[in-house]
């Protein structure tokens, strides 16, 4: 018995889905760990910084602040050439003539 003549593409469809679909909890994984290991690491070495130098948490803080912003601007970025990416020859992206 065989299967009609469209199962082997929509076999195929739910194949590709579900990939894209674990890629997007992988991305979103990876994302999550660098907003939460990237100022650790940072305030880590500021931490080490200020004890070396013996100076008050100032490293430390500024390190922190410095590894936040770096992955919240590195995130927008991403973001928005992921959206150009994607929005590539849409009819709402052409420019008038």
């Amino acid at each position: 018995m065989t299967a009609h003549p469209g199962a082997e593409g929509q076999r195929e469809r739910r194949w590709a889905e579900r990939r894209d679909l674990n890629r997007g909890f992988g991305d979103a994984l990876a994302q999550a760990f660098e907003f939460a290991a990237i100022p650790v690491l940072f305030a880590a070495f500021g931490w080490w910084l200020d004890d070396r130098l013996g100076t008050q948490p100032i490293v430390l803080v500024a390190l922190a602040a410095l590894g936040f912003v770096g992955v919240f601007l590195r995130t927008i970025y991403h973001y928005k050439a992921k959206v150009e990416r994607d929005e590539e020859g849409k009819p709402w992206t052409r420019r008038p003539r």
